[in-house]
């Protein structure tokens, strides 16, 4: 499953979010990790240091280049 890398501003950490989440008006969001945020505390952006639990559970689909050392 294809997954998307936001930062949760509760805990200013990037999660993988499932792509199928992505998609039509939600009020909060789960990350592979079980970590949930509401709509407004999610930014759509690749910011802030990788959560280990969503790394570890998505593998090797890491976001982007940049992530990729």
């Amino acid at each position: 499953m294809p997954y998307v890398w936001w930062q949760s501003e509760y805990d200013l950490q990037c999660h993988a979010f499932s792509l199928d989440q992505t998609e039509g008006a939600r009020s909060f969001y789960e990350a592979v990790c079980a970590h949930s945020v509401p709509d407004e505390r999610v930014s759509r952006s690749q910011a802030g240091a990788l959560c280990t639990p969503c790394l570890i559970k998505v593998g090797t689909e890491l976001p982007d280049a940049r992530w990729r050392v």
